[in-house]
């Protein structure tokens, strides 16, 4: 092999992985992080953070997760729950954003929880790194295995989900922790002082030309009648006295389950879902649609 030819080969050889890495780092800003340990808080911000800015926003922590995007017939609406997190911290990523949307829901069930700085840090920062090129490929590969439902597979799913009976699922292990959990006096403390936040946060959201509403989601029925969640309601709708900003939801309260007495399961997450649009609607405010 004569030097000229190595030369040429050898260099092909190291231009190839170059280029491969700067189409990864090119794309890289738009792939989702892998799983942590923040049971993918990380990835839902990220989705939101990178992507367009809806029409309508759902932001919450862990019980607001499960109210998938596809069990609501708005196009353009994206839920940004935060498993093990907060609405503070979803907001403060909604607001750091140019734009906001036209309309934003505020889940009222975890008000001892406050912000997450690491989180609004990194997804408010003006910063930009280029990405680990295994970590992106894995994360792209990872969205391409578990991609979403497109809108005809979603709809046949929650109407076969919604015709099916109710789960007979016994979580009496896990509705009995919670109950001890929760028998604890509520941090009246911590729920006032983030109340007063999300305050600031709304004046901030309204002041853009955004509308704010509100609203807290079932638990069972044992875990309804808690100290706990009555503490939580009554310093949510004394600090939100605006009763047409709360969206109160009719639900057949027979008809749900939880999965642990506080997360609902599939079929009543979608129940709660439909209900939570229609009370929009109600408001005399059109859902957004992709042609407005």
């Amino acid at each position: 092999m004569s030097a000229s030819s190595w030369f040429v080969k050898c260099g092909a050889a190291i231009a190839l992985p170059l280029l491969v890495y700067a189409a990864i780092a090119a794309a890289g800003p738009k792939a989702p992080p892998l799983p942590t340990g923040r049971d993918g808080a990380l990835e839902v911000l990220d989705r939101y953070s990178q992507g367009p800015v809806p029409d309508i926003v759902l932001v919450g922590s862990s019980i607001t997760t499960r109210l998938k995007e596809e069990y609501f017939d708005a196009p353009n609406l994206k839920t940004l729950g935060l498993a093990g997190g907060s609405s503070i911290t979803g907001l403060k990523v909604l607001i750091g954003r140019e734009r906001l949307p036209k309309i934003v829901l505020i889940e009222m069930n975890m008000l001892e929880r406050g912000e997450d700085p690491a989180l609004v840090q990194r997804f408010t920062a003006n910063t930009s790194t280029l990405p680990y090129p295994i970590r992106a490929a894995v994360a792209f590969y990872e969205r391409w295995l578990h991609a979403p439902p497109d809108r005809h597979q979603a709809d046949s799913m929650v109407a076969a989900l919604l015709q099916a009976r109710p789960s007979d699922f016994d979580n009496r292990v896990y509705l009995d922790r919670a109950m001890r959990e929760w028998s604890v006096p509520a941090s009246t403390a911590d729920m006032t002082r983030n109340a007063a936040t999300l305050v600031r946060l709304v004046k901030q959201i309204e002041a853009r030309g955004s509308l704010v509403y509100f609203y807290s989601l079932p638990y069972a029925e044992a875990l309804q009648g808690s100290d706990y969640a009555r503490a939580t309601a009554n310093i949510a709708h004394a600090t939100f006295t605006n009763e047409l900003q709360w969206l109160r939801l009719e639900l057949p309260i027979h008809e749900l389950r939880w999965a642990d007495g506080v997360h609902l399961d599939e079929r009543s997450a979608i129940v709660v879902a439909k209900e939570l649009q229609k009370q929009l609607l109600l408001r005399n405010r059109p859902l957004p649609t992709q042609d407005n």
